[in-house]
This record gives structure tokens, sequence and C-alpha cells, in this order.
């Protein structure tokens, strides 16, 4: 039998190679470099980088939840973590990283690895890059102490042109004076920070091209002013310290959408905004106003959103929603095309008078009275009605030029009269209803064809 003197030498095609080394983990990327030197070139092919538990572990579900119960286990799953991380960046020979993504708890204590990391793709061209240092999405690994937060330092951004979307989670910012970075970013995400003004307005300044900013879970330490000439989009979701009101000035002349959201019973901030260009606002919160000084004031203004044309309004159970919102909404707002009441109470008792409104949504509203109350829509213009409630009164719609409507009628509480009708369809195209079996016989009754 003959033997072999040497080990054969196999040959894979290279586009099987690739479509190996495109499936592996990171953590197996790293192993690879113990079999062949020649194979570090194949790291190369990944170019989008992302580092998490399940691509740099090989760990279930109960060694986790060990680690949430020891901390000195979760510390080494930390350490471990971070060393994996700096040896892959260590190896790591491709010419061009397009972008970075991590998304494991690490803190102030592996700066190092991360700060060599960041800068090793700022120098390949890194056009996007998030570190998600909070393990809400990781559960159940439990979270850092706020003071071990990351301190992530602008600085390590100065020399790139190529970063255009940027997601920093559970930071520390620190912001140096004489920062110029930021030439060509587009998209900021911070999330779970804490944000002051003069951080926000050196930000700004160097920020030519930003057009969509989200502040995320952040806590506010000073009243804000977003400035901006470029700004477009602009998320507020869910900021704010309960009992702490801050004042929020946006001054954005081409923004054209907001999104305001909190989890509180009440806002925690006062907006003033200044951006003709707006076209699109969306607020979600129990409640519309604030309590100060025995006053009630409105979060925002309506006469400020007077060329919207896409409004959202969800989850609002303000008792002044149907005495004061909805009048100023429809006299404020003129050029009103696009409406949505979502989770709101108070629905009805209402007049909705609009010459430019085209399409309407009512959509799992609620009512607090025992009365029959009327809701009435007179929109001359509106093409198109959706309604998915309780119905506790008649529903009277006058729109001539209504093409579709979409109409849950199955859901309503047991009423004597539980729909008025639609004013005469001539031209209605697409008309679609959900009734019950007891319905049917009356259903000839709510439209008037």
């Amino acid at each position: 039998m003959k033997r072999w003197s040497k080990k054969p030498k196999i040959e894979l095609p290279d586009c099987i190679l690739s479509n190996i080394f495109s499936r592996l983990g990171l953590k197996d990327l790293v192993k690879t470099r113990i079999l062949s030197k020649q194979w570090l070139q194949e790291w190369g092919l990944r170019t989008n980088l992302n580092f998490d538990v399940h691509n740099m572990f090989e760990l279930d579900y109960n060694t986790i939840q060990e680690s949430k119960e020891s901390r000195q286990l979760f510390e080494g799953f930390q350490s471990e973590f971070a060393t994996r991380l700096n040896q892959f960046m260590l190896h790591y020979q491709g010419a061009m990283i397009r972008s970075i993504r991590v998304n494991f708890p690490l803190g102030t204590k592996h700066k190092d690895a991360i700060d060599r990391m960041i800068s090793k793709g700022i120098a390949k061209g890194a056009e996007r890059i998030e570190l998600l240092f909070s393990s809400e999405t990781i559960d159940p690994i439990p979270n850092l102490d706020r003071k071990e937060s990351y301190k992530f330092s602008f600085t390590l951004l100065s020399n790139t042109d190529c970063l255009t979307y940027l997601h920093l989670q559970n930071c520390h910012l620190v912001a140096p004076m004489d920062f110029s970075g930021f030439k060509n970013l587009r998209t900021l995400v911070l999330q779970l920070v804490d944000v002051e003004q003069n951080l926000l307005q050196g930000l700004f300044s160097n920020c030519n091209h930003l057009v969509d900013l989200t502040l995320d879970n952040c806590d506010f330490k000073s009243d804000l002013k977003i400035t901006s000439p470029t700004l477009l989009h602009l998320n507020i979701v869910n900021c704010g310290k309960f009992g702490m009101v801050r004042n929020i000035d946006i001054i954005a002349s081409n923004l054209s959408s907001i999104e305001y959201s909190f989890n509180c019973t009440y806002p925690l901030h006062l907006m003033k905004i200044k951006a003709h260009m707006l076209s699109k606002f969306s607020f979600r919160g129990s409640n519309i106003s604030i309590h100060i000084g025995g006053q009630y004031h409105n979060c925002f203004e309506f006469s400020e959103l007077k060329n919207v044309t896409t409004i959202v309004l969800d989850g609002i159970r303000d008792f002044c929603f149907q005495r004061v919102v909805m009048p100023l909404l429809f006299s404020e707002c003129l050029q009103l095309e696009d409406v949505t009441f979502k989770n709101c109470k108070q629905i009805n008792a209402m007049n909705i008078i609009s010459p430019k409104l085209l399409h309407l949504k009512i959509i799992d509203c609620e009512y607090n009275n025992l009365y029959y109350q009327p809701l009435d829509i007179h929109a001359l213009n509106l093409s198109s009605f959706e309604y998915s409630s309780t119905t506790r009164g008649d529903i009277s719609v006058t729109a001539p030029s209504l093409l579709k409507v979409f109409w849950n009628a199955a859901k309503r509480e047991n009423n004597p009269r539980p729909f008025g009708p639609i004013a005469r369809l001539g031209h209605i195209e697409n008309l679609s209803m959900i009734i019950s079996t007891s319905q049917v016989s009356n259903s000839k009754t709510i439209f008037a064809l």
C-alpha cells in the first residue's frame, strides 16, 4: 500500500471559498488563521462587520441566564467578547469596511478595544457605525450601570468623510471643542444618552448634511434648541425624566416630519416649532397638555402646524381632547389632507369639517360616557374613510367625492341606532365591511346609495 509522504493539498475555487467564509461567524473566522495564513485574506470578503452574542460565542440560553445572576461570570463574558473583537480587528486585512455594528453591553473597561475598532473602521472607509451597548435587546443579559458606560470621543471621527450613519446607544458622549468631523453624516441616532444643549449645538455646527435625527430614551439635561437648515426628519421618542419639564425649540427651515412620543402619564416637553415646510406630524401619548402653575398648556401649538398635510394622533386620553384639541386641529391646520385617530378617547360628539381632507382613519378609539352622541363628518373632497372602533351613536358622513370605504361595523356595543347613513355615494369604487350575522338583515339601512 502506497503511502503519501505529504498531506494532499486541497484547493477550492474562489467562489466556493467566498461562500464558505460568508457563512462563518466571526469567532470561527478568527480560528481559521490557525489553519492557514493565506485564509486571512478571505476576511476581506466581510465588509459589513456585525459583532453580537450569537456570532461571537457558542452560548445557550441557560449559560446566559447564569451570567445574569453572577456578576463575575458576566464580566468574564464581557472581557472575552472584547478580546475576540480585538483579535478580529487586529488580523483583519480587508481593504474596505462598509459598516460596523456591535450589539453587546460593553463599557468603559473595554475602551481600548472599542477605540481601536472604530479607528480601523474609519481608516478603511466605514460608512455606517452602530454601537449598541445596552442589553435591552439581548435579554436576559443585565444592563450596565450608567457610570460604566463607554465614553465616546468624537475625536475618533475627526478624519472621516465617509461616515453617513451613526447610532450610539448607552454611551457617554465627550465632544471636544475643536471637533470638526461629521462632514457627510446624514443620520444620527442617540439612544439612552444624556443630552445637553452644548453637546447638541456642537453636533449641529459640524453636521452640514444631517437630514435625520432620532433622540430615543434620552435624558435631557437642559432645555434644547434644535437648529438645522438641512434637517428633514426629527424623532423624539420616550425622552425625559419624570417630573422634569424641558423646553424644546425647533428651528429647521426644511424639516418635513416630526414624530414625538412618550410613555409617561404626561408629556415632558413644551415644544416651539418653527418649520414652515413641516408636512407630517405624529404624536403618541396619553395626554397632549401639561399642568404647570395651575394651568394647562398644550405641549405644542396647533398654529405652528398650519402647513401640515398629514397628522397622526395616537393613544390620547386627555379629557380636553374633544373640547380643545379637535376644534383647534381643523381650524388651525387648514392644509390637512390625511388624518388618523388611533387609540384615542372621546372621539364622539364632534363635527369634523374640512374642505381639503382627503383621507380619514378612526381606529380602535373608545368612549367614556353613557350617552349616544353623534359624530358628523363634512368633507367635500374626502376620498377614503376607514372606521374600526366601537360605536356609541350615529355616525353621519357627508362626502360626495368618497371613493373608498372600509368599515368594521361588527366592532360596536349594543346600540339601537348603531349607524347613521353615509349620504349618497354616487362615485363609490371600493366598499369593504366587516359585519356580524345579526347585522346582515339591517345592513341595507346603513347606506343610501
